[in-house]
């Protein structure tokens, strides 16, 4: 699974969709992805045990830097120096990688945008991908909300920031 930090605009003056330019909670993840990515180089999947509880915990904490670095791990001190040094270069990647993304969130399974962003509808088609998948093998009942999709109004129209 690939997260993308949403910006675009250009590196002078970055827009995202939920803070002011120059979006600095997108280049903030932009570097502790990078810095937890380039810790575990070596995993299946580089960066994920720290980075998306990071993104959890920032998303749930409101944004509480301090606390969601502690909380998953991820080295404060690394994420500074990549915020004074690397970043310029990131925001370029990022913005590079982003231009065709229209909305957010956008889900891509195996290299097809999905149409449907319900959780049933992602759980389904990876499943499909990778039946071996742990979470696959489950005979959980859904949830209630699991077939909830955004209006139309709010959903993106083309390609995006989830790839799986």
């Amino acid at each position: 699974m690939t997260l993308n930090p949403f910006v675009y605009g250009n590196a002078t003056t970055p827009k995202c969709f939920d803070e002011s330019s120059p979006c600095m909670l997108e280049q903030l993840s932009m570097c502790v992805i990078n810095v937890t990515q380039k810790a575990d180089s070596q995993s299946k999947f580089p960066g994920q045990d720290k980075y998306v509880p990071w993104l959890v915990c920032m998303d749930t904490s409101g944004d509480k830097i301090s606390e969601c670095h502690q909380k998953a791990g991820v080295d404060p001190s690394a994420v500074s120096q990549c915020m004074s040094s690397d970043q310029p270069e990131l925001l370029k990647k990022y913005l590079k990688l982003d231009v065709i993304i229209k909305g957010t969130p956008t889900v891509y399974i195996n290299g097809k945008i999905m149409k449907q962003t319900s959780y049933r509808a992602i759980y389904m088609a990876i499943c499909e991908a990778d039946p071996s998948l742990k979470g696959c093998q489950s005979n959980d009942a859904m949830p209630d909300w699991a077939d909830w999709e955004p209006p139309k109004s709010l959903r993106p129209t083309t390609q995006g920031d989830v790839v799986v």
